[in-house]
């Protein structure tokens, strides 16, 4: 029997009916009928940008690109960004928060036509999900991972990242992870650029300066139990018991988003625990004003003057803001030689494990009182950051881009004509 190639993919008709239904079933699970009339016009209206920032998950992992927002603003200053989203909600609700233009594509052919039509010299991806490998159908543009944060969680070594052009990293430690945890890694990927989201802070978050702020910032149970770093489910209610022993003092409790929505009874349970304590605080010190905190963590940290936190980006990035902060680390697995492994800044903090933890009290008070040793804060930035001259990073981040589009814009000089 001869062959018969399929010629639906090329039949526009067909791709129209293709898009139609999945912007209908879009509208649908959006519940927002403006969701149909996203992919109209769409190739029309997306000219002459040269980076294209890529985002394909859902709502609830749109804290990964929100803290790029204003670092892709302040990149378009000097090179035009259209940030591309694959479903409506995410779309609607970044559209709240930048002036960028943020548009949706729903299928893999409006993707291909929109990148074909267009002139993107450099796509940017924040991290590791399935349909970005969708976006990498751009042949004429360099592709660089940026990730969504620096920390040493193991989801931060992923070998996927080397499928990218560009791996851009915060600093040595970053360096330094990924050979240690992969069997290939390829250093000449890697561009080290800091952190540009602390060169771009948004406004700290109003307090009561005349009390101490004391943060309580667990991250997620991860998504298997190897990245599992929450101390909420195990320390959560001695640590934030303890913390509001502290006299004229406001606990804000800044979980990772994904603790209070978590599937789990026992992480679910400990969230509610932690709630629990602080309203019962507040009900016998309603000026203390303890509370939960949602959205970015960055506003939290400038203000905190004892973080209490896990292996994630919120230790990191308070290492960088506050530097005569004091800061514990908890270790859910009290295995001190394996923690150390995991997270090299541990051991420039204060680490919580099985060992001390009905000591929690003392540890808190004696922090909270400035009795801290900080001699390894500032070797420990400069690992985990390179320099940190304020203005560096976001220098770094912009330079990378300027190089990528200048060494493309010679390669495509170069290359026939034809496609």
């Amino acid at each position: 029997m001869a062959f018969i190639p399929r010629r639906f993919d090329s039949n526009p008709w067909f791709l129209r009916f293709r898009r139609m239904g999945g912007a209908a079933y879009h509208a649908w699970i959006a519940n927002d009928p403006q969701a149909i009339s996203e992919f109209k016009d769409l190739k029309n209206n997306s000219k002459n940008f040269e980076v294209l920032a890529y985002f394909g998950d859902d709502l609830s992992r749109s804290y990964q690109i929100q803290q790029w927002l204003p670092v892709y603003e302040e990149l378009n200053k000097t090179h035009k960004v259209q940030i591309i989203c694959r479903q409506f909600p995410t779309t609607k609700h970044l559209r709240k928060l930048t002036s960028l233009p943020v548009n949706s594509v729903y299928d893999f052919f409006t993707l291909t036509d929109l990148i074909e039509s267009n002139n993107y010299k450099v796509v940017l991806y924040v991290n590791n999900s399935f349909t970005n490998f969708q976006a990498m159908a751009a042949k004429r543009a360099f592709h660089v991972h940026l990730n969504h944060g620096e920390s040493d969680k193991m989801s931060m070594t992923s070998r996927q990242m080397y499928a990218y052009d560009v791996v851009a990293v915060a600093g040595q430690a970053a360096k330094d992870r990924l050979k240690n945890a992969l069997i290939v890694s390829d250093e000449n990927k890697e561009v080290v650029i800091g952190r540009p989201q602390l060169d771009l802070l948004n406004k700290p978050m109003d307090v009561n300066t005349e009390r101490k702020i004391l943060v309580y910032a667990p991250t997620w149970e991860g998504d298997q139990d190897a990245n599992n770093y929450s101390s909420v489910d195990v320390y959560g209610e001695q640590i934030v018991s303890a913390m509001l022993k502290i006299p004229n003092s406001t606990l804000l409790y800044k979980p990772h988003p994904k603790v209070t929505t978590s599937p789990k009874s026992h992480m679910i349970h400990a969230h509610k625990a932690v709630l629990s304590l602080l309203d019962s605080a507040n009900s016998k010190d309603p000026g203390a004003k303890h509370k939960l905190v949602t959205g970015d963590p960055l506003p939290v940290l400038q203000v905190a003057d004892l973080l209490v936190s896990d292996v994630s980006a919120v230790t990191i990035d308070y290492l960088y803001l506050k530097p005569q902060g004091a800061m514990l680390m908890c270790d859910r697995r009290s295995n001190d030689q394996e923690f150390a492994k995991v997270a090299p800044v541990s051991k420039a903090v204060t680490v919580i494990n099985k060992n001390n933890i009905n000591n929690i009290e003392k540890l808190i008070f004696d922090h909270v009182a400035g009795h801290v040793d900080r001699s390894s804060y500032e070797s420990m930035r400069n690992y985990y950051f390179g320099d940190t001259k304020p203005g560096s990073s976001i220098a770094r981040f912009i330079s990378m881009v300027d190089d990528l589009i200048k060494r493309r814009d010679h390669r495509v000089s170069q290359l026939p004509t034809s496609n």
